[in-house]
């Protein structure tokens, strides 16, 4: 059984990743889940108003709050997981918790959704990708591929190429 890490921004992409862990989890693929979300730092100028106490509770809050729905899907799993919030950039972060952490895979999602989101997602797993030291899993969303027909009120199967 693998430890493997999910980035979790509260988005859907997040949620597929978990969704997917949670499969090979019932399977007894996976042993330690972690979940880490980043929270990015302040600059210099703006943390010069705001005290470090305040600071690190609104990190504290948005992180929470970007990792309620992972946390949903694992309790109703009835899976243990743990829990982190990383302050700086999101890929060294990421990349420094999987160290830390020591864990065997670090699993995102992807959900098709627009050429703007693909293409920032995009950048984001390639240089997760260079500066892991373990392997990176992209987890397609089942979803992505079915489209709705408003015409007939029925979903399809969109061909692949």
């Amino acid at each position: 059984m693998r430890n493997v890490l999910i980035p979790v921004d509260g988005s859907h992409r997040s949620e597929i990743a978990v969704q997917a862990v949670i499969r090979q989890a019932r399977l007894g693929q996976v042993g330690a889940i972690h979940l880490a979300n980043v929270q990015p730092s302040l600059g210099g100028y703006i943390a010069s108003f705001i005290s470090r106490p305040e600071r690190d509770a609104f990190r504290r809050e948005q992180g929470q709050a970007a990792l309620a729905g992972a946390r949903r899907l694992l309790d109703q799993a009835e899976l243990p997981y743990t829990v982190h919030i990383r302050v700086g950039e999101a890929v060294e972060a990421i990349v420094g918790a999987a160290e830390d952490l020591d864990v065997e895979e670090i699993v995102v999602g992807t959900d098709g959704s627009g050429l703007f989101g693909a293409l920032e997602l995009h950048s984001f797993v390639n240089r997760l990708i260079r500066r892991s030291p373990v392997p990176v899993s992209v987890v397609k969303n089942p979803a992505a591929d079915m489209a709705f027909n408003r015409t007939t009120g029925s979903w399809w199967l969109r061909p692949t190429s």
